[in-house]
């Protein structure tokens, strides 16, 4: 089921990116973006670069960190030694964008990304020491720009694997995070 899924993706992608190889050529587009996310227990900035390949691929690379202390993330039906908090991490994204028609001046853009990298998780329970581990992130962004300025929703799950000193096991973890970020196109 999941190979028919990436075969129908790909497929999609490719005759979605037909129109930018017959007609005329498509003009590199970039984008830069810096601004602030939310995940339980944590504030962050994150900033990147985002490049566009084709007409509908781009890949997004960028990271967060996060200057403030941790807190709790206040989810109370996961069991001790699972509420891990999301504290900084590194990402590569290749993303899809779903075609439709723009204005002239005022355009938006939905992404959808799937990558990986490497995040920094901190166990509330061991007081907040942290843990590198290699995670997968999946979500989308929603854009809306005017010009060469705009802002960007971001909205990714992050999938990753850490050790529990106390259940001496690697604990299944997904983790939200959502941001909200200027963008400069150039």
């Amino acid at each position: 089921m999941i190979r028919m899924l990436i075969v129908g993706v790909l497929c999609w992608a490719f005759a979605a990116d037909v129109q930018a190889r017959v007609g005329r050529p498509v003009a590199a587009k970039n984008r830069a973006h810096i601004g602030g996310a939310w995940t339980p227990g944590s504030m962050q900035v994150v900033g990147g670069f985002d490049s566009r390949m084709t007409i509908n691929m781009s890949i997004d690379v960028g990271g967060f960190v996060s200057p403030f202390d941790a807190s709790h993330p206040g989810i109370d039906e996961e069991p001790r030694g699972r509420a891990w908090v999301l504290r900084h991490g590194l990402y590569v994204t290749p993303g899809l964008r779903i075609p439709h028609r723009n204005r002239p001046e005022l355009k938006w853009d939905i992404i959808v990304k799937g990558g990986f990298g490497p995040v920094w998780v901190a166990d509330p329970d061991s007081r907040y020491d942290l843990q590198i581990n290699p995670a997968l992130v999946g979500g989308f962004d929603f854009m809306l720009r005017y010009k060469e300025w705009g802002v960007r929703l971001e909205n990714r799950a992050w999938y990753m694997k850490p050790f529990s000193r106390f259940e001496r096991v690697d604990i299944l973890t997904l983790r939200p995070q959502i941001g909200l970020a200027v963008q400069y196109e150039f």
